[in-house]
């Protein structure tokens, strides 16, 4: 639980940020922090803009199963499906971030039943589908070769997001080799 100092703080700032925003409406400042707060941004940026006011705190106790040992991924085949790709898999695998990120979503679809998002540190957007279960918690940091989910179906969905573009399949084959092999 947060200490009462904590709690009249954040108070404190929301109660700043009303009255700036009202003040800013009136043209009493001439800034326009509200409207950039405000306005609709995308993960990657929020997330980049958090980064660099946060840094690592030494003494914060990492939440997370152990380290993948081997995180090749492997697979037997890959096809198109959705904006992504279904990888055929022969056993049961836990997977790892190929490197440090951030899990934005963990959930339930209709078309790749549990899901796991990870917004990696060099930007891309890692989706993971048709996973048996999760280890980690939405909105917490992955470091590389962390056990983020494991999947023991046949198949395996995967989506990656670069640059603000989806990856075809020939793109997510090299993608996957590039990240998963040693």
């Amino acid at each position: 639980m947060l200490s009462k100092k904590k709690w009249m703080l954040a108070i404190l700032l929301v109660f700043l940020f009303i009255v700036m925003d009202k003040f800013e409406k009136n043209d009493v400042l001439s800034t326009n922090y509200s409207n950039t707060l405000l306005a609709p941004q995308k993960p990657t940026e929020i997330y980049q803009k958090v980064r660099e006011w946060i840094t690592p705190n030494e003494d914060v106790v990492t939440v997370s199963a152990p380290l993948l040992e081997n995180p090749v991924l492997e697979y037997s085949t890959i096809q198109p499906y959705g904006q992504g790709a279904v990888l055929s898999i022969s056993a049961s695998q836990k997977i790892g971030a190929s490197e440090n990120g951030l899990i934005i979503f963990t959930g339930y679809t209709k078309k790749t039943g549990k899901t796991i998002s990870i917004l990696y540190d060099n930007g891309e957007t890692v989706t993971y589908g048709f996973l048996e279960e999760f280890y980690q918690l939405p909105y917490t940091t992955v470091n590389a070769g962390d056990i983020f989910a494991s999947v023991k179906r046949d198949i395996l969905y995967v989506q990656v997001e670069k640059d603000g573009e989806t990856l075809e399949t020939t793109d997510i084959v090299d993608w996957l080799a590039t990240n998963y092999e040693e």
